[in-house]
């Protein structure tokens, strides 16, 4: 009977867990990019070719409004004229790692939109990681702050090589959520197409 429960246990952690560090970074292989600052982005651009770049712009600030509300995230530019914004995010807990050490891992973005007719690009740029560090179960926390950059993968010399890389992966999900989120707000609306088309 333990053998079963066992193996059960291995199976359930296997599918729940199981995905290595390496099959995670060869799942996102070749979908994001270094800028000239040594800075991971992700890019999008976002065709919707019956929209004027004065609708886009709003609906591309109403995503703004609607996400980046916490004290951390702020909008930095909205340059109508231009057609740019940026605001500048934390994706908060985006890994919780053990080691010899618990770890938890949250990253700094900028989201820049820049808009014309009947497009918009838009481009997360992943910048920082904040690490809280809890070396035993009553040690008060270690906090530390450092480039993405210098972590691993993109630093193959980087420490902590499974935390890094599996909050790496994770830290890309949520760049590429915010783009398919950006994507959807700019097509269908910041609540719903018949809520904002309805007659008031």
């Amino acid at each position: 009977m333990k053998k079963i429960f066992l193996v059960l246990f291995i199976l359930i952690y296997t599918f729940s867990f199981g995905q290595s560090a390496k099959e995670m970074l060869k799942e996102i292989q070749g979908k994001w990019s270094l800028d000239d600052n040594n800075n991971v982005t992700v890019v999008r651009i976002i065709e919707v070719p019956n929209m004027s770049k004065d609708e886009i712009f709003q609906r591309a600030l109403n995503y703004f409004t609607y996400n980046y509300v916490s004290g951390k995230s702020v909008i930095q530019t909205q340059d109508k004229e231009s057609g740019v914004i940026v605001g500048k995010g934390l994706y908060e807990n985006v890994h919780k790692g053990i080691n010899v050490f618990k770890m938890k891992v949250s990253a700094w973005h900028i989201l820049r939109v820049d808009v014309k007719e009947g497009k918009a690009r838009a481009i997360v740029t992943l910048l920082q990681y904040e690490k809280e560090m809890i070396v035993s179960g009553n040690s008060l926390p270690n906090y530390s702050t450092s480039f993405i950059a210098q972590e691993y993968p993109i630093n193959p010399k980087g420490a902590n090589k499974t935390i890094m890389a599996k909050a790496f992966y994770k830290t890309f999900k949520k760049a590429n959520a915010t783009l398919e989120n950006l994507e959807k707000t700019i097509k269908e609306g910041s609540t719903s197409k018949d809520i904002e088309n309805s007659d008031w």
